[in-house]
């Protein structure tokens, strides 16, 4: 059969930069999800960054805020740019090159973004001594002593860059130390680097000059700049002030490209803007990356929630920009351009959004990123006899079990009790915002689909109707269902899971008690309270949301202040009693042990789940592994020990029937059983 290809695809076409040439217009941008250990490359940086060429991507930036100098310590999973890092570069690159791919990486001094209690524990410096309120530390003004010291460092460090085979680095300005010169907010200085734009800039054009001259004008340079500062405050550089630092550089013939982004980075609230999840629109900053390339004549790399192939080729066709960053889009599937050149666009794994890898270093819906070592993206045939693989239970654990041990070659019958698949991700997609993670579903089903997957829904499985099917392997995905036990009173206890499914409607004035801090009670109080439910949020945690994403903290809490959502840490939940068509809650404060009551008009609790293993435990002196699993043999990737099939089914539990997991979790579960079934 012959295969198709989209070779004509604009996303496919090369792009000249300097004297470089870049297959395609799709890249990784610089990022802190390096897996470094105390900043030094491991071998889970080099796989993770392998896994991208081999899926054809055009262009990465390995690491993310590579530090340059000893007092700017790596706080965020960075690299360090010293004489160590070089040969690492060089087996990264050569393997890019390998793969006709282009490789940078991305440099930076964080200024007063990182941490003096951290690295070697020296003081922090900046423009001038202004905190950060969301590092938290407190610089010093820099010296012109400290000027010539970090100029020299940044050309030192472009030298390495050069010398150990990459075709190019960028320098990260954006509440960096470059910005923290560029921007009035963070200069105050009366010298001749603070002032006008010409004497803020002045501290830059030095950086960018040396570094020219160390590594030479073969070698690619860029800086990742911010686009505006201004937001609600209309506090900062404009958009028009980036402008003309944009084409400063580029009059100085120092730089080859600008990266661009926009806003700030400073708090919480302003991160999640620059850094937006599945709250944001798609593509917000597009256009305005657009208004900077019609002003610079400059190659304009981009990158912001560009999800979908469909919007990247826009850009690049309309002439917006000039290359796509994807780089989260690259973490849920490394293999975009690859699919996409073979023609299966459809079958890409898109990015929901969810910043779980902001929080953890992995994907939500992909465990293989970030363990290439232990767990393979492209799953290969068994070279054994197939085998029959009976599943129960169609959420995300559940799913993803059927889709590899269908990859795998097998047979597989997937028994789901509902009328559809999903399980919680049902409930977790049922506030508006929040509606993307659906999307894992719907490429679970597809690819199950596509696999020739046997899926049964409304089929509540039992012991009978999965021995008809004389099975090989069982894999128990039933999930759990809430806790409420553990409440005291004779109050009638409802569940988020009550809530998000529709089947309860509390209304008046409701109390919701969260015992575990993530997402799914936050949730729930989202979407009473833009019903007009007036919500009591409380958790005997040190605030709201304890566990949840840090990215999707501030939507919620946006959302809260606006309803008048009471938020109330540090009380646990004592007991619930039913009093006078209400209920009356006792809570005790977790610092004082005072006891206090308060009446509401209905009472919801989410503390995770109890694993629905009654079906496990029925089926478990059937299976001649006994349920159960190799810790060890799960961990390291290897597969399951294989005992004589005259014994037995070989039965496996994935996923809250286990105990309480995450979407991830259940996904991870599911793949180290299933890739080597």
């Amino acid at each position: 059969m012959t295969q198709k290809t989209n070779s004509s695809d604009p996303l496919l076409t090369p792009f000249r930069i300097g004297r470089k040439t870049i297959k395609n217009r799709i890249f990784s941008t610089g990022h802190a999800l390096s897996h470094a250990s105390h900043g030094r490359a491991t071998d889970t940086t080099l796989r993770y960054q392998m896994e991208k060429a081999k899926g054809g991507i055009g262009l990465s930036f390995v690491g993310g805020s590579g530090t340059i100098s000893v007092d700017t310590a790596p706080v965020f999973d960075q690299l360090i740019i010293d004489d160590a890092i070089m040969p690492f570069f060089q087996q990264l690159s050569d393997f890019y090159h390998s793969h006709n791919a282009i490789l940078m990486t991305q440099i930076t001094h964080l200024g007063r973004r990182t941490n003096s209690k951290a690295g070697e524990w020296l003081p922090m410096i900046s423009a001038s001594a202004n905190r950060e309120v969301l590092h938290r530390g407190f610089p010093r003004e820099m010296d012109e002593d400290d000027v010539f010291r970090i100029v020299r460092d940044f050309a030192n460090a472009a030298k390495r860059c050069k010398d150990s085979g990459l075709d190019g680095l960028e320098v990260i300005a954006s509440g960096h130390l470059m910005d923290q010169f560029w921007s009035p907010v963070t200069n105050q200085r009366i010298d001749k680097y603070g002032g006008s734009l010409e004497n803020r800039m002045r501290f830059s054009r030095m950086v960018f000059a040396a570094m020219r001259e160390a590594a030479g004008d073969d070698f690619l340079l860029g800086v990742r700049m911010t686009m505006t500062e201004q937001d609600h405050d209309k506090n900062g550089l404009s958009e028009a002030d980036n402008i003309d630092i944009a084409s400063c550089l580029k009059n100085d013939g120092v730089i080859d490209f600008l990266n661009l982004v926009s806003g700030r980075i400073d708090s919480l609230p302003r991160l999640t803007s620059y850094m937006p999840g599945m709250a944001a629109p798609l593509s917000p900053f597009l256009e305005q990356a657009g208004r900077f390339k019609q002003a610079i004549n400059l190659p304009i790399f981009h990158a912001t929630r560009i999800n979908d192939l469909s919007t990247a080729r826009y850009a690049v066709t309309e002439n917006v920009i000039d290359m796509v960053g994807m780089t989260r889009g690259h973490i849920a599937d490394p293999y975009i351009v690859a699919k996409l050149e073979r023609g299966d666009e459809d079958r890409i794994r898109t990015c929901v959004g969810s910043t779980y890898c902001s929080n953890y270093g992995y994907c939500i819906q992909n465990p293989a990123t970030a363990r290439e070592a232990t767990l393979p993206h492209v799953i290969s045939k068994t070279e054994d006899a197939a085998k029959t693989v009976v599943v129960i239970g169609g959420g995300p654990a559940g799913c993803e079990a059927a889709r590899v041990a269908a990859e795998r070659g097998h047979h597989v019958i997937l028994f789901e009790a509902s009328d559809r698949l999903g399980g919680q991700i049902n409930l977790a997609g049922k506030v508006g915002w929040r509606k993307d993670l659906n999307s894992i579903t719907d490429w679970l089903a597809a690819e199950c689909h596509r696999l020739g997957v046997d899926i049964r829904c409304n089929q509540f499985a039992d012991e009978a109707m999965i021995l008809a099917e004389n099975p090989d392997v069982v894999i128990m995905a039933t999930g759990g269902i809430p806790h409420t036990e553990w409440v005291e009173g004779n109050a009638n206890i409802l569940t988020t899971w009550d809530v998000l499914s529709g089947m309860a409607s509390p209304e008046g004035n409701v109390f919701i008690h969260d015992q575990t801090g993530l997402n799914v009670a936050m949730a729930a109080t989202d979407y009473l309270s833009e019903k007009g439910v007036q919500v009591t949020l409380n958790t005997q945690d040190a605030y709201i949301g304890h566990e949840a994403m840090r990215l999707e903290m501030s939507p919620f809490m946006k959302r809260f202040y606006e309803r008048g959502v009471i938020m109330q840490p540090d009380h646990e939940l004592i007991r619930a009693d039913a009093q006078n068509n209400q209920v009356r809650v006792t809570i005790r404060n977790m610092h004082t042990a005072a006891l206090s009551e308060h009446d509401y008009d209905h009472i919801i609790v989410e503390a995770g789940t109890l694993p629905n293993d009654e079906l496990f435990y029925a089926m478990r002196e059937g299976a001649c592994n006994k349920g159960v699993i190799d810790l060890d043999r799960m961990a390291s990737g290897q597969p399951q020990p294989v005992y004589d099939a005259d014994e037995g089914y070989h039965l496996y539990r994935i996923g809250d029937v286990v105990g309480s997991r995450d979407i991830h979790c259940a996904m991870l579960d599911a793949l180290r059983i299933c890739a080597r079934l």
